[in-house]
């Protein structure tokens, strides 16, 4: 009980945390102070009277195995509970892996199921009644535990369980894997955090009498706390030093100095333990000599080998300087307690003890993290390396992969030049697959350098292609594009000098693709005709077909749609031909695209509808994902904003959509958003889509999302904003000359330059717009066009002309049904007409602009037109405000779960209706619910007659 001094807040606050567990409740709190102010014994202490079962999971400075703790808490839980088994089910062998004596473990995992088994474990532990797994000294522990610890306090929520972590908190650096662990579980509101701060003068003075025995002279007491500034193991060990060199008299009062005796004034509390351990007997010294090389925790048998007699052990024992944790294995006090044990010994003989130890270690088979540790104390490099390497083959197996790299780079920061150059090569490719998945991507990037370095690659050429597509993977993930496609067309050239014509191909398809996002398309169609020639090589159908796909689609993108639809149409005949699902999911999408870029969308539509349905047959669901995504795009620009936000949501809510799909979906989202008047949602919609495109270099969807960022900041009234953004597309277009994604923004900025009399911006608008047109020559390109013409005729002061181009957009914009740009040239034209004294024409297109922002929902264009009819003395059509929600029908169903009531009538399961209506499952299970609230409904069958009854199926 004695650190539990001073602790009253921190011990309610633990008191609250355990009554929550009892109630059936998860938690997870963490302990935090510096060395020496008492968490442990807090923990213990209080853990011991909380009226819950606890079970230990140590961790052991610098060597604990991948989910020691964990495991270590599980072990505990057995040995504590005769008769008990950890019930994981089918996931016993997985915890097997953690916990051999369960018996004969899986060949393999990977780390979601290792979770899972560990959730399992640890549920079945709470279902026996509240309890509390205690994780100590959390600085030290491996990064496996660590990074699954946000995941249990998820999954474990339901649970009576409390996992209770205490760590050094001077020991926590700032890379230190440990500040992200208290991020994650912050974010999600799963930690509860008690900080221990050092005592004051009066709780210092209790603990320096409750060490002595009685009150200690306010005199003594006041240098006593001076000298260790409170921190509760400081004042302890300084107390302790006086009793064990007689320093003591009682005194009037109160116990008080020896005359002539000063209190020592040792520089940290190293040096008061050092005090106290003055009076060791010699055999007790060797005792904790060896104990202390041997680490935080080690086997009494061990010390008794290497020091001899167990009576030193015994008065080690006496005086609460080591504990047994279990039969046979011992654990020092306190982690201060081994440093400055271990600090005091000669470099000579603490090299022979780690040997010693590191032979003991291996006899046992000990985990390889200890004996490594050992050997490189001991200064054998040969066989740390060894270890080391088998603590990183471990680890990796175990999905600890951080873990993994940090054993392998020690592993090679001891490799002895030319030496087992093949097993080098080895654990550096191990290395960097291990630093990739982690995360640790410059590590990774070394580590292939230096196997690209290797004389074992000159003539192994499969091999370097392979190092050089995980380094372009590699570069891909930090954004470093250029260096990304260098090693994929390096690859690709290794590749084929191996003869695997497949695999250059497959990299020069997907350096190909990616030059297509980065809009430098005479690269992409290049290395498309190598991956075509590469691919018949191969005899591999179904890269031509995906190959032919790509290649079509890019050259639609040039401006060559004839050609490229034909291609592409090639590629999806071979595809279907030949039966590979994959390949023609992903064609079926290349035409969907190719057209879009004819802006031929109504076909465009179609084909995306097609792909998806496809997809969703073939069980393609990421391809499927894909095609919503693109289509997504589609119906935004015909004025389904309904549909497009729904597609849009599911996606973003979808945890397997890829990071691109979501970027492209939250560009939509913002942009109808903007449009809509929904200001702040739509700027961190765009935005976050624009720093991933950035990421990504994707081009083209930079364009558009620039648009709507000039869009909204123009509609918020920012106009320098507004500027600063149209002006950025412009050069974004100058550096790409895209000929399609640009133009709605092109359009844009023309109006919104015009409008302001900026003759030579809106100038070089129409520059673009015709550059565009000439070489695609399609009518969306066209219309733009007129469009940007009639607002060089307004500013030039001929609005005839400006009125009959802006006409002439309205009548090709209709003709493509592009609802958002008809509105908006409608908007001008109106204004044109009405300037060269055609007020009933103008008037007539005002109105037809406002009906068609009525029914998009585009609040501020709508307010901006009626406020320009009023100032006309005109009135706007009756309308339903924009603001209004959708009318509900019978039934208080909206008009979707009405529809949705339909497709059950049918027949049609939850995850067809989402194929039929491009939603989520999800979002029609939402449907699906509150449909069965409203109708006061039990089940959909209920709910289908209910409906019929209503007439709401007919």
């Amino acid at each position: 009980m004695t650190n539990i001094i001073g602790r009253k807040r921190e011990l309610s606050e633990l008191k609250e945390i355990f009554q929550t567990v009892q109630q059936g409740r998860g938690m997870m709190a963490f302990l935090a102070g510096e060395a020496g102010a008492g968490k442990t014994l807090l923990a213990e202490e209080s853990l011991s009277h909380g009226g819950l079962r606890v079970f230990n999971g140590r961790t052991v400075e610098e060597a604990t195995p991948p989910y020691g703790p964990v495991a270590a808490a599980l072990r505990d839980c057995l040995r504590k509970t005769p008769g008990f088994h950890l019930d994981s089910g089918s996931l016993n062998p997985y915890l097997a892996l953690l916990l051999p004596e369960l018996g004969q473990p899986a060949k393999e995992a990977d780390k979601e199921i290792l979770l899972e088994a560990i959730s399992a474990a640890l549920a079945s532990i709470a279902a026996r009644g509240p309890c509390a797994i205690f994780l100590d000294d959390l600085h030290w522990a491996d990064e496996a535990t660590l990074e699954i610890l946000p995941a249990l306090a998820d999954r474990l929520a339901g649970q009576p369980l409390l996992i209770l972590g205490a760590y050094r908190s001077d020991e926590i650096t700032r890379g230190h894997r440990l500040r992200w662990v208290r991020n994650e579980l912050r974010r999600r509101r799963r930690l509860r955090e008690i900080n221990l701060e050092p005592l004051n003068p009066a709780d210092s003075a209790t603990l320096t009498e409750r060490v002595f025995g009685a009150p200690p002279h306010p005199q003594l007491a006041d240098m006593i706390y001076r000298q260790t500034q409170g921190v509760p193991l400081f004042v302890e060990e300084l107390s302790n030093a006086l009793i064990a060199r007689r320093l003591l008299r009682q005194g009037k009062n109160g116990l008080e100095l020896l005359p002539g005796e000063d209190v020592p004034i040792p520089e940290s509390i190293r040096d008061a333990i050092l005090l106290r351990l003055a009076t060791l007997s010699s055999q007790a010294r060797a005792q904790i000599e060896v104990a202390a090389v041997a680490g935080m925790e080690f086997d009494l048998k061990l010390i008794v080998e290497l020091a001899g007699a167990e009576s030193g052990l015994d008065e080690l024992f006496e005086r609460s300087l080591i504990s047994e944790i279990e039969a046979g294995r011992g654990t020092f006090r306190h982690a201060l307690t081994r440093e400055a044990v271990r600090s005091e010994i000669a470099w000579s003989r603490r090299r022979a003890l780690n040997r010693q130890i590191a032979e003991y270690l291996e006899f046992t088979h000990a985990s390889p993290e200890r004996v490594a540790e050992h050997w490189l104390e001991a200064n054998e490099p040969a066989k740390a390396r060894l270890a080391l390497v088998a603590c990183a083959e471990r680890s990796c197996q175990l999905h600890a992969y951080r873990d993994a790299a940090r054993a392998g780079h020690r592993a090679l920061e001891i490799w002895p030049e030319g030496e087992a150059e093949e097993d080098r090569l080895h654990t550096l490719e191990r290395l960097a697959h291990c630093a990739q998945v982690s995360g640790q991507l410059s590590d990774a990037v070394r580590a292939l350098r230096e196997v690209l370095e290797s004389p074992l690659l000159a003539e192994n050429h499969r091999r370097r292609g392979e190092a050089l597509r995980s380094l372009a993977t590699i570069y891909g993930l930090q954004g470093a594009w250029e260096q990304a496609q260098a090693a994929r067309r390096n690859a690709a050239e290794a590749f084929d000098k191996a003869g695997c014509f497949a695999e250059a191909a497959v990299e020069c398809l997907a350096a190909a693709a990616r030059y297509g996002g980065m809009l430098q398309l005479p690269a992409a169609v290049e290395l498309c005709d190598r991956a075509l020639a590469l691919a018949k090589k191969a005899a591999r159908v179904d890269l031509e077909a995906r190959i032919l796909g790509l290649k079509g689609n890019l050259l639609a993108v040039q401006g060559h749609f004839q050609e490229g639809v034909e291609i592409v149409n090639r590629g999806l005949s071979i595809a279907l031909q030949h039966h590979l699902p994959d390949a023609a999911s992903e064609v079926y999408r290349r035409l969907g695209g190719a057209l879009e870029y004819a802006s031929d969308y109504v076909s465009s539509r179609e084909v995306y509808t097609t792909a998806y349905r496809y997809c969703q047959n073939q069980g393609e669901e990421a391809q499927a994902q894909l095609c919503l995504g693109c289509m997504s795009y589609i119906l935004f620009r015909t004025g389904d904003w309904k549909q497009c936000m729904e597609i849009c949501r599911g996606i973003l809510n979808d945890n397997k959509s890829e990071a691109g799909g979501k970027a492209i979906a939250g560009a939509m989202l913002g942009i109808i958003r903007s449009y809509r008047g929904e200001t702040r949602p739509a700027r961190k919609y765009l935005q976050t889509a624009f720093d991933q495109m950035l990421r990504d270099r994707s081009l083209a969807m930079q364009l558009v999302t620039l648009w709507g960022m000039a869009q909204l900041e123009e509609y918020e009234g920012e106009i320098s904003r507004a500027d600063e953004y149209y002006r950025q597309l412009l050069g974004l277009w100058s550096s790409t000359r895209d000929i399609h994604d640009a133009l709605p923004g092109m359009g844009a900025a023309a109006t919104f330059f015009g409008a302001r009399g900026l003759e030579k911006e809106t100038t070089r608008c129409v520059d673009g717009l015709a550059k565009m047109a000439s070489v695609s020559g399609n009518y969306e390109a066209l219309a733009t066009l007129a469009h940007a013409l009639g607002e060089i005729a307004l500013l030039q002061g001929d609005a005839g002309e400006a009125a009959r181009q802006f006409l002439q957009a309205v009548g090709q914009f209709e003709k493509l049904e592009l609802p958002v740009e008809r509105l908006k040239s409608e908007l001008r034209g109106g204004a044109a007409f009405i300037q060269a004294g055609e007020r009933e024409t103008g008037i007539a297109h005002l109105k037809s602009a406002y009906r068609l922002a009525r029914n998009l929902g585009a609040r501020p264009l709508a307010s901006r037109v009626a406020a320009e009819l009023e100032r006309l003395g005109e009135a706007a059509e009756e309308r339903r405000s924009p603001e209004a929600p959708e009318r509900a029908v019978a039934g208080g169903l909206t008009a979707r779960q009405v529809e949705i009531a339909r497709l059950i009538a049918a027949g049609l399961t939850n995850k067809e209706i989402a194929a039929r209506l491009f939603l989520s499952p999800r979002t029609v299970e939402m449907h699906v619910a509150n449909m069965l609230d409203r109708l006061d409904c039990r089940s959909r069958s209920e709910a289908v007659r209910r409906a019929g009854e209503l007439g709401l199926l007919e």
